[in-house]
């Protein structure tokens, strides 16, 4: 089955460039483009899309804002940002919100084309301007607190203290085996509620399996409580 990929993107040649480049390789399907966020909105309610590359210089709405509705509508998705942008702030902002990878368009064709592979194989690609970026974040946050980097103190904290209550019932339910339905249906939650608390479970446990988790989770002692 091919890779399919959505494009929300303001600028036409660029439009046209990246969906020229997806169409090139027969891994991939486009399957919709939009050119502004309310047409995006529709599109991603629209197709689901294993793959959505985003635009955040939006012109009728916040690029970050339709992310966020894209990582809560589309969890099992991934967003890849394709900006002029490359300030601390949207780097920083669009992974918060749910970017699976960022890169910058002036990536060439088939380091874009590499990129979209390895976003799908479990990668979260960036420019090499981006992954500077953060390092630099990350170097800033490493302010020395009593012999060890605030950055290292955020990082060897128990998982625990960063599940929320929910999280936390989903996680059990996902320890029983339950399907999404079941568990929406036991918490009183609609299913994508669900997948949206497993996303972040995922995230936060560094895992990308519901076995991993319950593993992880249970090594942690999470499950125990």
């Amino acid at each position: 089955m091919p890779i399919t990929v959505a494009v929300i993107e303001v600028h036409p040649v660029f439009l046209a460039y990246f969906a020229d480049l997806i169409k090139s390789d027969p891994d991939f399907l486009l399957v919709g483009t939009a050119v502004d966020g309310r047409q995006g909105r529709q599109l991603v309610r629209q197709v689901d899309a294993d793959i959505y590359l985003l635009d955040l210089d939006l012109p009728d709405m916040s690029g970050l804002d339709l992310l966020s509705e894209i990582t809560s509508f589309r969890p099992r998705a991934n967003t890849m940002i394709i900006s002029f942008f490359d300030d601390e702030l949207n780097i920083l902002s669009a992974i918060e919100r749910g970017a699976a990878g960022y890169l910058l368009k002036n990536i060439k064709p088939s380091t874009f084309i590499s990129s979209l592979h390895d976003l799908h194989g479990g990668a979260s690609p960036l420019s090499p301007a981006v992954a500077k970026k953060l390092i630099h974040v990350i170097r800033k946050c490493g302010a020395e607190k009593e012999g060890q980097p605030v950055l290292m103190q955020r990082l060897n904290a128990p998982v625990t203290e960063s599940l929320t209550d929910r999280e936390s019932q989903v996680l059990r339910e996902l320890a029983l085996g339950l399907a999404f339905r079941e568990i929406a249906a036991n918490l009183s939650i609609s299913c994508h509620t669900v997948a949206q608390h497993v996303r972040n479970i995922y995230r936060k446990l560094g895992v990308s399996s519901r076995g991993r988790a319950v593993y992880e989770a249970t090594k942690l002692g999470i499950l125990q409580n």
